[in-house]
């Protein structure tokens, strides 16, 4: 027994003593098993900062997915705004759709095409309000089939208008700008030349969405601003400065985007129009943070801040809020973009909670 011990400690002391390498060691002590836990253990302080720093790098990636919960909410907005000026035969409901089923047959028995419609613009608004945007898009094809046959002009611009919203809202771009088409053509016939204007703008959007950036310029400064300008439409032409300067900023055409940031502050001041104001300047801002001047663009966001709380523009604040969360996290102020981040994430919760579709 004392020999063993002797052993032992002498083994101990060579190993100590870096005398015995580490492949040698288990035959001095006799033991088959091996060492438990860290070889090595980091005794140096954690950095609270470079953490700080990485939650807020997270959470940014976070909001940056969550942008286009934004662009979404926008068209859904967009799109029951529609929905509610759509004529139809009555308020559409659940416990309705059996006797509109039954009433769409005897129509058809009698070749009211006029009234069929009607019945399919109810089916139509019902599931467009309903986030069933495949049926929505099904109806209003039938009810536009029959609206042409009819050649009620105005009912086909209602709902080829209804059916590039849904397009839009779905990612379809080409077939929403088909539809945009179509309506340019019939505004046209009808001599309406403002909403010719305006729809271009629209089919330069979804231009823009694909990425078609040369044709989105054309119809924007070829066709839309043109028209605008001939009828000294100041609120169209500011859509137009609108447009460009978000075409601009995402071919990373910062300059230009700026000048036309400018232009479009400056028509929204004279027309009082606050969301056009909040926009321009949430737009200046991300050109100024592109450009590396985020002092100036921490300026823009506060004054869109302030005129979005002053006007109640919820989707407008989230965006500010998240944006100056980046603002700060570029200029190294982690807790003040922490306390931004917050700030969007209560919003945006409670902005998605209220979202139809």
């Amino acid at each position: 027994m004392q020999k063993n011990l002797i052993r032992g400690a002498v083994a101990v002391m060579l190993i100590a003593s870096g005398v015995v390498q580490a492949g040698e060691r288990d035959s001095l002590v006799n033991k088959p098993g091996r060492l438990v836990g860290p070889v090595y253990f980091d005794a140096r302080p954690v950095d609270s900062t470079l953490l700080f720093k990485q939650d807020i790098g997270k959470r940014l990636v976070m909001k940056n997915k969550q942008a286009a919960d934004l662009v979404k909410y926008n068209n859904v907005l967009m799109l029951h705004s529609l929905l509610n000026q759509t004529e139809i035969s009555g308020e559409p409901q659940e416990s309705l759709l059996p006797t509109l089923k039954i009433l769409l047959e005897d129509y058809k028995q009698l070749n009211d095409q006029r009234s069929q419609a009607l019945i399919l613009n109810t089916y139509g608004v019902y599931y467009g309000k309903k986030g069933n945007i495949p049926q929505a898009i099904y109806y209003f094809n039938e009810a536009y089939r029959l609206k042409e046959q009819l050649n009620d002009k105005p009912g086909m611009v209602s709902v080829a208008s209804n059916l590039g919203a849904l397009y839009r809202l779905s990612g379809e771009y080409q077939k929403a700008i088909l539809q945009n088409e179509t309506i340019i053509g019939l505004y046209r016939s009808m001599s309406k030349n403002h909403d010719v204007a305006d729809t271009y703008l629209q089919l330069a959007e979804n231009k823009l969405s694909l990425n078609k950036h040369d044709e989105a310029e054309y119809y924007i400064i070829k066709k839309a601003l043109p028209l605008f300008t001939r009828m000294g439409n100041k609120a169209g032409r500011m859509r137009c400065f609108q447009n460009l300067s978000a075409l601009y900023y995402q071919q990373k055409r910062y300059s230009e985007a700026k000048w036309f940031c400018i232009q479009t502050t400056a028509l929204a001041e004279k027309l009082n129009d606050k969301r056009a104001l909040i926009g321009s300047l949430i737009h200046i801002a991300e050109v100024k943070n592109a450009l590396e001047d985020h002092e100036d663009a921490l300026v823009d966001y506060k004054k869109a801040e302030l005129l979005a709380i002053q006007n109640q523009y919820m989707t407008s604040l989230v965006e500010i809020k998240g944006d100056m969360g980046e603002t700060y996290n570029l200029m190294g102020n982690y807790s003040a973009a922490g306390t931004a981040l917050d700030e969007y994430s209560r919003l945006h919760e409670k902005l998605v909670k209220g979202m139809v579709l």
